[in-house]
């Protein structure tokens, strides 16, 4: 009744400045309300965003820790074969490479299993046992001090003391150690201790250095030297090393290469043109007492191309599946042979490259084999190919000038053994040897000949043949555990020092310097150490020139 009276004496003027202000005060309220609206969806969106955090940190926590439980049965798996009762099928040789590739399937199973773990609050653990280390060795002092020995306070720091640990290393033939002294400087006064850390090695807590890792890898993958041999040529340099450490250090090192190597995947995979092969490898499988035919798969970069890399990958099998697996999206020009493997790549934008060399190894053995007359033409037309490409070879063309050689002098070459051919094969027998090696030759004319028409091409399938031997050549030394990690591992391996020999780098030098880069090597700066762009350190630098 208030408010009415005094409405009812207030003018016109009163009047609407009363209306402008209770508006204005409902303006400034709907302004508060807004902002409150807006401060409670920006507080809405951020805990939805701290949920969806949260839930994704939970999946992946689930995914980490299932995976931790499948290496965990995985190595328990290996420890049960490894300790337990052998198979007696097994003779003594293959039960020491079983048990080899069982400790180095458990070093690195260890190691995946430590890199999945969170963080967590250091516990005290007992000291790993190390072999103590003769102390007839020649030992190399590398003192580790700080650059700084004034303290913040303005007083000099006082060397208390000093912590010595001492790795192995070794030069062909030659034990040496390598003494690390830290000095423990500190400041009286602010009662400070400063004390500078030794850089990190790729197996921190072990005694190896990057050289004498080196060694065993190259002995092991590039000399055929399986570990047990190994163990015996270390024995007679002073010290013996068993097996099962060697083995342990080559399952660290395959874990620590993995990045480098999918790095070189990386760039194969955008070369235009790529060389396949594939070679059967024994695989044993514990518990089976026999050997399982598994694959290492090879592929390559052409000779003609400035990226000069191969990388093997170890499958259970031959499938075709394995290579669409390695290749993914990649699409260029394939040079292979004529496995049926390879004939669904082909379907997906994939270009066939046959390998002329394998078309004259059909004749090539009749005529080894039979003395064949008929054969012994043929390698003459398949001579004269060859012939032109040597040249070209000598010449240094690049891919223009091999181009055109080959148009004006390989393509009627190639046009007068595809006559021979075809007038070779209406005479000989059906059935017969000699119309099988015509027939694969004709049946594929199209892919061996594609190279006429691309200087970028070769002529055959041997840049990559010539990678895959080594494999042959040590194929006694790799028989595989159970688990393909053991295969996968020396892929990684033979990947690194192959590549290195591509590009003519001593492999124990760049697997040396490679290793003792690694653990310090930003991932950003990865690529500095992949073969082709590899510039030695200046210790490894001092060493070529000696």
């Amino acid at each position: 009744m208030e408010l009415s009276r005094e409405l009812s004496q207030m003018d016109a003027d009163q009047l609407r400045n009363l209306t402008s202000t209770l508006l204005a005060e409902l303006a400034e309220r709907d302004v508060q309300i807004s902002k409150q609206h807006a401060e409670l969806s920006a507080q809405t969106a951020v805990i939805a965003s701290r949920d969806q955090a949260i839930a994704n940190r939970d999946q992946e926590l689930k995914h980490k820790q299932l995976k931790i439980d499948q290496l965990t049965h995985e190595m328990a798996t290996l420890r049960r074969y490894r300790f337990g009762r052998h198979s007696e099928q097994l003779d003594v040789v293959q039960r020491s490479l079983l048990d080899e590739s069982i400790d180095a399937d458990i070093e690195a199973i260890a190691l995946e299993i430590e890199a999945l773990k969170l963080p967590s609050v250091p516990t005290l653990k007992d000291k790993p046992r190390r072999v103590a280390l003769p102390a007839s060795f020649p030992r190399r002092e590398i003192a580790h001090e700080p650059e700084n020995t004034h303290c913040s306070c303005g007083c000099s720091l006082e060397r208390i003391g000093e912590d010595v640990s001492e790795k192995l290393d070794y030069t062909p033939g030659v034990f040496t150690v390598e003494k690390h002294i830290r000095g423990k400087w500190v400041c009286r006064r602010c009662e400070r201790l400063v004390q500078k850390p030794v850089p990190p090695h790729v197996i921190d807590k072990g005694i190896p250095t990057a050289g004498l890792l080196a060694q065993v890898l190259v002995a092991k993958y590039l000399d055929h030297a399986p570990l047990y041999r190994q163990e015996s040529i270390f024995e007679r340099a002073g010290l013996a090393l068993s097996r099962s450490t060697l083995a342990e250090w080559v399952g660290a090192c395959g874990v620590r290469l993995q990045p480098l190597v999918e790095a070189m995947k990386e760039h194969l995979l955008k070369c235009s043109v790529l060389h396949a092969d594939e070679t059967p490898v024994p695989m044993l499988k514990p518990g089976l007492g026999r050997t399982h035919r598994a694959y290492l798969w090879s592929y390559s970069s052409s000779e003609y191309d400035d990226l000069q890399a191969v990388i093997y990958d170890f499958a259970d099998g031959r499938g075709g599946a394995h290579a669409q697996a390695f290749l993914g999206d990649w699409t260029g020009k394939l040079v292979c042979d004529d496995y049926a493997g390879y004939k669904a790549l082909f379907n997906r934008g994939i270009i066939e490259v046959g390998c002329m060399a394998h078309a004259r190894r059909k004749l090539h053995d009749l005529y080894a084999d039979h003395r064949s007359e008929i054969a012994e033409e043929g390698l003459r037309y398949f001579a004269a190919l060859y012939e032109i490409e040597r040249e070209g070879r000598e010449l240094k063309l690049d891919a223009d000038g091999r181009r055109l050689l080959r148009q004006q002098r390989s393509k009627p070459a190639a046009e007068a053994l595809r006559q021979w051919l075809t007038r070779q094969r209406g005479q000989v027998p059906d059935g017969s040897a000699t119309k099988k090696a015509i027939d694969y030759s004709l049946g594929r004319w199209a892919a061996l000949t594609r190279y006429l028409d691309d200087g970028d091409l070769p002529i055959d399938n041997n840049h990559i043949e010539n990678r895959i031997r080594p494999v042959a050549l040590g194929r006694s030394n790799w028989l595989f555990a159970g688990s393909l990690r053991a295969g996968q591992r020396a892929a990684n391996i033979m990947s690194v020092i192959q590549s290195a020999k591509l590009n003519g780098h001593d492999p124990y030098r760049y697997l040396k310097d490679i290793l003792e880069r690694l653990p310090t090597q930003p991932a950003s700066r990865l690529e500095e150490l992949l073969p082709r762009q590899w510039q030695p350190s200046s210790a490894i630098a001092r060493e070529i020139a000696a």
